[in-house]
Parts: C-alpha cells; sequence; structure tokens
C-alpha cells in the first residue's frame, strides 16, 4: 500500500486548491480576417499544469514534483480558399527535475511541434504536407488536447526515436479524404523515416483506412472524446514500413451520446512492430493500448481507466528496452469547461518482467483555446 508522508499530503492537497483557484471562463478564440473572408490567421495556447508523485525504482520512495507537461502556442488559419495551413510550438516537462542525481529541473527549449499545410482538393480529396503525426494507431493521431485520460500510452510512440521522428512526427507528405458519404477515412503518406548515411534509405510508408457506420471525425487531429458532439464507432487499420521495418494494427473507437446525454467511451489499439535488421532498437513486440470512461453529461465529471501492454517476442526480465511491461491507470476528470478548461486525476502502476513496481499519482490542470 502506498503511504504519503504528512508533508506530502499537504503539499498535494495544496495543488489541488490551487489549481481550483484559477477556474475561470474562457475566453473566444482569437482570429484575425481579411476583408474578403479569405485569409485568416487564429491563435490558441494549450498549457498543461502538473503535479507528480511516483514511487522510486526501488520501491522504497516517492519523488515529487510541479511542472508544466506541455506549454504550446498554436497559430492556425487560411492562406486562400482551398489553402490552410497549422503551426504549433512546444515546450514539454518545463521544471521537472530529470536528473535522480543532481536534482536539477528541467530547462526544456522551445521548438515546432507541429507544422504543415494542407491543400483541400474536396472533402475526398486533400495533401498534407510538412512535420506530420504518423497514423500508426488512433492513439498516436489525437491531439493532446482532447485525451480522454491524462496522456497518450506509454508505449504509443516507441517508434518515435528509432526512425528519427520529432514526438511522433515524421517529414512528408500525405493524402487523406472521405468516401462512400463519409463513411470511409483513408490516409497514406510518404515520409522521410530513418535516412542513413547519404540519405540513401528508401522512404517510410505509411497507410491507414478507417470506417465510420454513424459520423466521421472529421479533423486532422483525433480526439479522445468529443463529449456528445458527435456520434463516432469507426473501425480502423494501419501501416507503417520502412526497408526491413514494418508495424501494422488495428483499432476502435467508440464514443456515442446516450439519450440523457451521458458519453461511454471506448477505445483499443493493438500495434506489432517488428524492426528486423533495419531497426534493431525495435525488437519483435506488440502494444495494446485500451482506455474507456463515462461521461456525466450533467455535472460534468468523467471516471476514466487506461491499460497499457508492451508484450516482447523474447521477454529478457528487468532490462530496460525488452522486457514486457506494462501500465494500468484509473481516475477522474473534472470538465469544468470541456477541453478548454479541465481537471484530472489519476492513479497508475508501472510494472513489468523482473521490475519493482512503480506508483504514479497525477493532477492535472489544463487551459485550452483556438
Amino acid at each position: 500500500m502506498l503511504h504519503l508522508s504528512p508533508h506530502k499530503a499537504l503539499l498535494l492537497a495544496a495543488v489541488v486548491m490551487a489549481m481550483l483557484a484559477v477556474v475561470s471562463s474562457a475566453h473566444a478564440q482569437l482570429q484575425i480576417t481579411s476583408p474578403d473572408g479569405q485569409t485568416s490567421i487564429k491563435f490558441g495556447i494549450l498549457s498543461q499544469i502538473q503535479a507528480e508523485g511516483l514511487t522510486t525504482p526501488d520501491g522504497k520512495n516517492m519523488s515529487t514534483d510541479i511542472y508544466i507537461r506541455r506549454f504550446r502556442i498554436i497559430l492556425g488559419g487560411n492562406i486562400m480558399k482551398d489553402l490552410s495551413f497549422f503551426v504549433e510550438t512546444d515546450n514539454p516537462l518545463l521544471g521537472k527535475v530529470g536528473n535522480s542525481t543532481t536534482g536539477e529541473k528541467g530547462a526544456s527549449y522551445t521548438y515546432l511541434q507541429d507544422a504543415f499545410m494542407t491543400y483541400s482538393f474536396s472533402d475526398e480529396f486533400m495533401i498534407d504536407a510538412g512535420m506530420l503525426l504518423m497514423p500508426v494507431s488512433h492513439n498516436s493521431e489525437q491531439s493532446a488536447a482532447s485525451l480522454l485520460g491524462i496522456d497518450y500510452g506509454p508505449y504509443t510512440f516507441i517508434w518515435s526515436v528509432p526512425t528519427q521522428s520529432r514526438v511522433g512526427r515524421d517529414y512528408g507528405v500525405e493524402a487523406r479524404g472521405f468516401l462512400g458519404d463519409n463513411h470511409f477515412e483513408y490516409r497514406a503518406g510518404l515520409f522521410q523515416g530513418l535516412r542513413g548515411v547519404n540519405s540513401l534509405n528508401p522512404e517510410r510508408i505509411t497507410a491507414r483506412v478507417v470506417w465510420y457506420p454513424f459520423q466521421n471525425e472529421p479533423g486532422y487531429f483525433y480526439a479522445g472524446t468529443y463529449m456528445g458532439a458527435r456520434k463516432i464507432l469507426g473501425i480502423g487499420v494501419s501501416l507503417d514500413h520502412q526497408s526491413g521495418y514494418t508495424a501494422y494494427g488495428a483499432d476502435l473507437f467508440y464514443d456515442y451520446p446516450l439519450d440523457n446525454k451521458d458519453v461511454p467511451t471506448v477505445q483499443v489499439d493493438y500495434t506489432n512492430y517488428d524492426g528486423g535488421t533495419f531497426l534493431p532498437a525495435i525488437a519483435k513486440q506488440s502494444v495494446i493500448f485500451a482506455e474507456a470512461a463515462y461521461y456525466f453529461h450533467d455535472i460534468s465529471f468523467a471516471p476514466f481507466v487506461q491499460a497499457n501492454y508492451d508484450n516482447f517476442s523474447n521477454s529478457i526480465p528487468g532490462r530496460i528496452g525488452l522486457a514486457s511491461q506494462h501500465f494500468i491507470q484509473g481516475g477522474l476528470a473534472y470538465y469544468v469547461k470541456g477541453q478548454n478548461f479541465n481537471i484530472k486525476l489519476g492513479v497508475g502502476q508501472f510494472g513489468g518482467d523482473g521490475f519493482t513496481n512503480q506508483t504514479q499519482i497525477l493532477l492535472r490542470l489544463q487551459a485550452f483555446t483556438f
């Protein structure tokens, strides 16, 4: 059982009170539009302030941090009628202690998180070009501003570093659109991937198809929940391939309002990875991401659970990156003003072959407008 010392319990309570004290109504988005209405630019921010408690790897103590999980400046708009753009920066883990030996607080730099343009020929055919999220699974294409739980799955982007992607983004071009009266979505792209010496490696190829029997997910970014705004059932399959590396998967996303306006949400993603000799850092493994929540419309609360499993074909107990592992979390979200302002509390546990279980407590405050 986890025991918090009196001063740490008091600290956690103080953080909760401080977060609640800053609740205020959201402002309308800021947008500038040309006289003819065809050119526009709008501005936004995403701020996620987080308090964390995490037991040390030996399980004897608990470290505590208060830091900025994400702070993003967002720009988007239209150059002309059919040409749009989206750019956002990020400054993640700002203030988090990243060195257990020195106790030094992180001072990460601000960098481009997303940067792309979209030309829309029609709903059936659009072209995205720039630094894009990879369509490896539903979770990997979600916006951080509308996650169902507190964060992405810890194994959702295990391919990012070996492929030299930037936080799940790669550089390239992608075609996407909706077919069959908007019930089918496709995404197919050509990206840099791991270029190698003299940039001689073949390009990275991605493909994704989703069937929506009801309404679709209309934007470039997927959401973790639409909170009753749409009736979604999406069944998708994905492929990510470069030379000897292949990842394939299937996923299900259900987010459907009931007659009383409550919203149950379920997502399950399965992805199989094999880096082969091309990406030996990605051993043969399969990742399962699953989460569920029930949003009570009248009180704006939503209890949620998330389960993550990373299973290696040849698990080596205690070897980071080669041992089967898992992360289970449960929590509660309070949507003060939907995704524009919410507070989430979660308690989870990391574990795996040959590892001591680590308990994590997270408390997050989100402010978002765009």
